[in-house]
């Protein structure tokens, strides 16, 4: 055992290949959720739409209206793009506080705890 050398054996190829791979659930729902999104975004943007027709909220610029049958077509995507980064920045912030508080411990059963240093105090002059 040289210096540099750790005291344990080395895992083999096929044990860290074994060790590294997803669960297939975790794929499933990886995939679910990069269909959910954009159909979430896309159904959103339509219901802002709507909602702005009703209320007025904001007029939208003839320069984003496309020539066609839909002239809201550019308007569409601008949203859908925009509630997609939204709604993937929630489902992000859901997924870190799920695994803060299932997810392993911060610190592995080698690692030494944090010292607590007592804070000084400054002396008086």
């Amino acid at each position: 055992m040289g210096k540099y050398t750790d005291y344990k054996r080395q895992p083999s190829l096929n044990e860290r290949e074994a060790n590294s791979k997803l669960h297939p659930i975790w794929q499933g729902v990886g995939f679910g959720l990069m269909i959910l999104t954009p159909v979430l975004g896309y159904f959103g943007a339509l219901a802002l739409l709507d909602e702005n027709a009703r209320r007025g909220w904001a007029t939208i610029p003839a320069d984003l209206l496309a020539p066609g049958s839909d002239p809201l077509l550019y308007v569409k995507i601008i949203l859908t793009i925009a509630l997609m980064l939204v709604i993937f920045t929630f489902f992000q912030l859901i997924t870190y506080v799920l695994y803060r508080l299932f997810g392993p411990s911060r610190y592995g059963p080698l690692d030494v705890p944090p010292v607590a240093y007592p804070k000084r105090r400054k002396r008086q002059r």
